[in-house]
């Protein structure tokens, strides 16, 4: 029975290592909020502050202080400059934590800080679907540019202490179409399906090859990966304030490459939407009266 015992706890480990489950991951890919603008003639616009989060994991692993965390904000503007062409702008910007296993000093035990910044810019073409334009379709395609890093503080499988960083230049393409649907009391829900390709370039790192090999980084510049990233967005307006909106999105992301990667698998935000030109033309007539 003892050897039953032992044989099984021995095939666990190396099923284990051979998951890679073992080991803390290092988060080499996060998804960014979907900028879907409501627009349905010249001169609609969108002006929006998203606070986002993540899946993080908050355990206190022998009183180290290793509080994961997976927050952050997206600042997204978009315009229709004719009845059927719009263009968007975004700024992604998050700050992140998770943290190994500090109960074994066989596994993987250490703290992960993550930073990220990627600035986006697309163009767009929307089309109502109906006379009273409670339906839409639209479509963005864009560029980003942006900066992925972390560090790596904590103790190896040999129970040495040591200190990492790894950072990378992210050129991110994307393609996004929607559905939206308008309903009664200023609401709207919007189906997004963006496809994200991700390339990481001028990566700079003081892990070893073996380090790298084991935390999947290793193949990273080799070829761009791919995401499919559907999201439900929900916006709810006011009456009395017409340029004023709340947004609630629930997204994911998916990897579609057959080279493996660490990712952030959702993305949750919650948004303040303003669109300036109404919100002027409320002023304007308030001032009147």
């Amino acid at each position: 029975m003892k050897n039953k015992t032992a044989y099984l706890f021995l095939l666990s480990i190396v099923f284990c290592q051979l998951l890679s489950s073992c080991y803390t991951p290092r988060y080499a890919y996060s998804p960014s909020a979907h900028n879907v603008p409501v627009l349905t003639k010249k001169g609609d616009s969108k002006l929006a502050f998203n606070y986002s989060v993540n899946f993080a994991d908050n355990r206190v692993k022998e009183n180290v202080s290793t509080k994961g965390k997976a927050r952050g904000y997206d600042v997204q503007a978009a315009y229709a400059f004719t009845n059927h062409w719009a263009i968007q702008v975004n700024y992604f910007n998050r700050k992140e934590r998770n943290a190994g296993d500090f109960d074994s000093n066989v596994l993987d035990s250490t703290v992960i800080n993550y930073k990220r910044n990627l600035t986006e810019i697309g163009t767009g073409y929307f089309k109502t679907l109906n006379d009273n334009k409670k339906a839409a379709v639209q479509i963005f395609a864009g560029i980003g540019f942006g900066n992925f890093s972390f560090t790596d503080n904590g103790k190896d499988q040999s129970n040495v202490y040591r200190n990492r960083y790894h950072t990378m230049n992210i050129t991110k393409i994307f393609i996004q179409p929607a559905l939206m649907i308008r309903g009664k009391k200023s609401f709207a829900a919007s189906l997004s399906s963006r496809f994200s390709t991700i390339y990481f370039k001028n990566i700079t790192t003081d892990y070893s090859a073996t380090e790298l090999d084991n935390y999947k980084l290793d193949s990273l510049s080799y070829r761009p990966r791919f995401f499919w990233e559907p999201s439900i967005v929900n916006t709810f307006g006011f009456k009395k304030l017409p340029g004023v909106q709340l947004e609630f999105q629930t997204g994911m992301s998916v990897l579609m490459s057959r080279l493996f990667v660490d990712y952030r698998a959702f993305n949750f935000s919650a948004a303040l939407l303003l669109d300036l030109p109404k919100l002027f033309t409320l002023n304007k007539h308030s001032s009147k009266n």
